[in-house]
């Protein structure tokens, strides 16, 4: 089995505050930075570090923050249970960590190189299904007591169904535009409520709510270009423009099932045969599928990205109609949109310079195994793929035909008319900040055991808490929703 390390050691510049239970308990004397006075040395040592955070005694957070300070000390070492002594600073925050007892020793180190005595922090995390460090479950698990289906021959392996509720929208992506604002073509987002062009795996597994079933135990970011159609007056049928002058545009919003807005389906599952192979997809993975740069004359694979019809009723099984583009689904049909994310890891990167060229996708090649990873990429983990329905309403369809028609994807770069439908860049973007235990839970109970788990259900006796809206805000679409 491939894991990644147990602790990533990380130096946080002064301020973070981490949420939760991990920063309760905090000591009379604060930092020397503050302007508080700290025990003086004795014995020719520096002074033991005077810890003003740090962890609860109990914790079911898989995080801890730690904050320090010694009278004279130049720099200071942490040592984290059994793992080796390190360089650290204040503060100082470790994760992801494991259920069980910990222990970190942290000594300050003078200018003349001795070292103090160790200050000593013991805590223990609790595993999200009660332990012996605490008998409660995590707060966003729900008891409950129906238990998944088999899966059906010729279908999914074993799979694990969620909803999540729009968090918000915005010109931002942190995985191709990083730090920049306003960078990218309109998205919608999902998942940790506060991912902005600034996130990263720092403050998207240790911070935010979510918008996703599971809540903090689900912390990870999903996002898509959103769906636009021509606006058209209501009475006249007569295309609108905006305020430059140009055609209008407004958000198709998704419906899953009903025609409550604003839930979309993600499914986790098995992407190889070998369902025991499976590992859980590493903490911090950021990936891509699709590209935003599919257009007429580059259709893109439809096994990867598609659109289809609701009343077509496609599947892979025994009617495989997908297309690469967005078709003319006429009311009340439903257009849906499919993305599969790639399974197969290369074992060492989070990310690559195109997010895409560190994972690759399951191959078939006849062989006994089945459906496997390449030898290039010869890690399975869990698959991700996003599953959307579209109402094909009054109030977004074209009026002529009450269809799909003169749809676009805000990421289509090239001019949708109806010899070149839009949809052609059908992509969407995925990092991973699930608490590991939970997602452990999503890979034993459903996956490997295959199993239809529905509605965050974790075949355990507990599902994952309701889906939760975000700020929902809708900003304007700018330039046919390619931005500013």
């Amino acid at each position: 089995m491939v894991f990644l390390k147990s602790a990533l050691y990380l130096t946080l510049a002064a301020g973070l505050s981490a949420c939760g239970s991990s920063t309760t308990n905090t000591d009379s004397t604060n930092d020397s930075g503050n302007g508080n006075p700290v025990t003086p040395p004795t014995g020719g040592l520096p002074a033991k570090p005077v810890v003003s955070v740090r962890p609860a005694a109990v914790s079911q957070q898989p995080f801890a923050e730690f904050r320090f300070a010694s009278a004279d000390a130049q720099s200071y070492t942490c040592k984290l249970n059994s793992e080796p002594e390190v360089v650290c600073s204040s503060p100082y925050l470790l994760y992801p960590l494991a259920a069980q007892q910990h222990t970190l020793q942290i000594r300050a180190v003078a200018a003349d190189a001795k070292v103090s005595d160790a200050e000593v922090i013991n805590w223990a995390i609790s595993s999200i299904f009660a332990d012996e460090h605490l008998n409660t479950v995590h707060p966003d698990l729900i008891a409950t007591s129906v238990q998944p289906a088999p899966t059906n021959d010729n279908s999914w392996r074993g799979i694990f169904r969620i909803n999540c509720d729009l968090s918000h929208s915005g010109y931002h992506d942190p995985i191709v535009y990083p730090g920049q604002k306003d960078a990218a073509h309109l998205h919608r987002f999902y998942g940790n409520t506060l991912l902005d062009e600034n996130s990263d795996l720092l403050s998207l597994f240790t911070t935010g709510e979510s918008s996703c079933q599971g809540n903090e135990l689900n912390r990870s970011a999903y996002w898509v270009p959103a769906l636009l159609a021509p606006s058209y007056d209501p009475v006249t049928s007569e295309r609108l423009t905006d305020e430059n002058g140009d055609p209008a545009w407004k958000i198709v919003p998704a419906v899953v099932g009903n025609d409550d807005e604003a839930h979309e389906i993600f499914y986790y599952s098995a992407g190889v045969d070998d369902l025991a192979s499976i590992q859980p997809i590493p903490l911090g993975l950021k990936m891509i599928a699709g590209s935003a740069m599919g257009m007429p004359g580059m259709a893109q694979d439809t096994s990867i990205v598609r659109w289809h019809c609701q009343a077509w009723q496609s599947n892979d099984a025994t009617n495989p109609r997908w297309s690469a583009s967005i078709p003319e689904c006429v009311a009340p049909d439903r257009l849906r949109m499919d993305i599969f994310f790639p399974s197969c890891w290369n074992g060492t990167d989070l990310d690559s310079a195109d997010h895409k060229s560190h994972l690759a996708y399951p191959v078939n090649n006849g062989g006994p195994s089945g459906t496997v990873c390449p030898a290039s990429h010869p890690v399975p983990i869990i698959r991700v793929s996003f599953h959307y329905a579209y109402g094909i309403k009054p109030e977004v369809y074209d009026p002529q035909s009450r269809s799909s028609r003169g749809w676009r994807f805000a990421s289509d770069m090239y001019e949708v008319s109806t010899s070149t439908p839009g949809g052609m860049s059908l992509h969407g973007d995925w990092f991973n900040a699930w608490h590991p235990e939970a997602l452990e839970a999503v890979l034993d109970g459903c996956i490997r055991q295959q199993l239809d788990c529905h509605d965050g259900n974790l075949a355990n006796g507990y599902r994952l808490s309701g889906t939760r809206p975000g700020s929902q805000n809708e900003v304007p679409v700018v330039n046919k929703g390619l931005g500013y």
